[in-house]
């Protein structure tokens, strides 16, 4: 049967079983829990595991504590010997670790000898908002026949982002858009498509460049160009002048 890990600071009669039948079995004896942001200061301390765990700090040098990932992950927590705390070692980026998962945790062991006893960590890391929308593309170009109804789609830009939650969530907007150009096309802030809303006239102006923001829910920003040539229809008739030869 699965065994859960108990709550903090509750002993555990959970065995994990290191070989066969007959051998020996390593006993988990606490499960801790921290929370922590992601990109943490190298040498940031998470918290004392020590006074978590009830451990005696003058005995962590002696038993040779330590911190093993789970899986051989790579190592991004380590145990100060002399005070107990547990302390990010390396770079943690919830992205690179997670990817767009809900849930980031970081399963590791704090490891004691003489006698041999285990401890579960398991550090949940929180998203921060260290991504910036990225465009599909840094420049959009499309081409638009004058005089075309309105609500023509004329192209659809597109921003993602790496972060999680209201981090990732996308709002975009013209910046600085003249009048003449805002008249003639919108853009919907939540799907990122450009629509005709005025009257589209090759005379009067033949193509329009427009800077697009994609912004984050917390701020971050990033750009893209616009740029939208129109075509001409002959929809003008020829004018005739006379002139008089008397």
């Amino acid at each position: 049967a699965k065994c859960t890990p108990p709550p903090f600071h509750v002993e555990s009669a959970c065995p994990r079983g290191t070989g066969g039948p007959d051998a020996p079995q390593e006993k988990i004896h606490h499960y801790v829990s921290y929370s922590v942001p992601e990109e943490m200061k190298r040498g940031s301390v998470i918290g004392n595991i020590a006074k978590d765990l009830g451990l005696n700090v003058g005995q962590l040098s002696a038993r040779k504590a330590r911190i093993d990932p789970e899986d051989d992950n790579v190592q991004l927590c380590g145990i100060n010997l002399n005070t107990g705390d547990l302390l990010v070692q390396e770079r943690i980026d919830r992205e690179g670790l997670c990817g767009k998962k809900a849930s980031c945790v970081l399963k590791q062991e704090l490891v004691l000898e003489n006698p041999l006893e285990l401890h579960l960590i398991h550090v949940t890391v929180l998203d921060a908002n260290d991504n910036v929308p990225v465009f599909s593309q840094p420049v959009y170009k499309a081409s638009l026949p004058e005089n075309s109804p309105l609500d023509t789609l004329v192209v659809t830009v597109s921003a993602s982002d790496a972060d999680e939650g209201i981090n990732s969530e996308i709002s975009y907007a013209f910046d600085h858009a003249s009048d003449d150009h805002s008249k003639i096309v919108s853009l919907n802030p939540k799907t990122g498509e450009v629509r005709v809303t005025g009257v589209v006239d090759y005379e009067k102006m033949s193509s329009y460049e427009m800077q697009i923001s994609a912004r984050d829910g917390l701020g971050l920003v990033s750009y893209s160009t616009l740029i939208v040539d129109l075509t001409d229809v002959n929809d003008n008739a020829p004018v005739i002048n006379l002139k008089s030869l008397s």
